[in-house]
């Protein structure tokens, strides 16, 4: 039988290494692996000096400018507090006007009946003090007119006792249907003490 020959196969083993390392030489020809320094470099953390000497103002994040125009102003300054004003105590009749306003629609007025109605309700015009007290005017007051009426109505007519009542009562009229005292007295003589010119005017004027 045919066997090889003793050198043969130690030549071919010497020649030809075996495909596996053997047991006891595997330690010796394995390669030592690769640092691992090498590829996790870029991802260290910076060191705490690196940090620091970082300027503060990086350029990282966003800024806002405002136009003047939309930008909050602060508060005015509040000037002292003033005084109290004291507020009015007149209370006008709006029921009363649009009764008048009514009345002055209609073919035929009839004045006289608002001042029947209104003499209780309202109060007495006021009075104007005269200084010095002017005899005429002291006459018709005692005789129980309105110092303020009589005090108008003497100014325009003197003493004519026909004129003067005439005034008054248009005037009182007129007053209580809420017209200014200056502009009655002015309007009132204007028409000769006529109180239904006198309140067309007032109803046809602007003012």
């Amino acid at each position: 039988m045919y066997r090889p020959a003793p050198g043969g196969g130690a030549a071919s083993g010497a020649a030809a290494p075996p495909l596996y390392p053997r047991m006891g030489q595997g330690a010796a020809a394995v390669a030592p692996p690769p640092p691992q320094h090498s590829r996790g470099a870029p991802y260290h953390n910076p060191s705490p000096s690196s940090s620091s000497s970082a300027p503060p103002s990086s350029g990282l994040g966003i800024k806002v400018a405002i136009k003047p125009e939309y930008q909050i102003t602060p508060p005015p300054q509040l000037a002292q507090p003033m005084p109290e004003v004291p507020r009015s105590t007149f209370k006008f009749d709006f029921e009363f006007e649009k009764r008048i306003l009514a009345e002055a629609e209609k073919e035929s007025q009839n004045w006289s009946r608002f001042a029947a109605e209104n003499k209780s309700s309202k109060p007495a015009a006021s009075t104007l003090p005269t200084p010095g007290g002017d005899p005429v005017v002291e006459k018709y007051v005692a005789s129980g007119l309105g110092r303020e009426a009589v005090s108008f109505a003497v100014l325009n007519y003197g003493d004519n006792p026909v004129k003067v009542r005439e005034f008054v009562k248009g005037y009182n009229l007129l007053r209580e249907m809420g017209f200014a005292s200056k502009n009655v007295a002015e309007v009132l003589a204007s028409y000769d003490n006529d109180t239904d010119k006198a309140i067309a005017h007032f109803l046809n004027s602007p003012n």
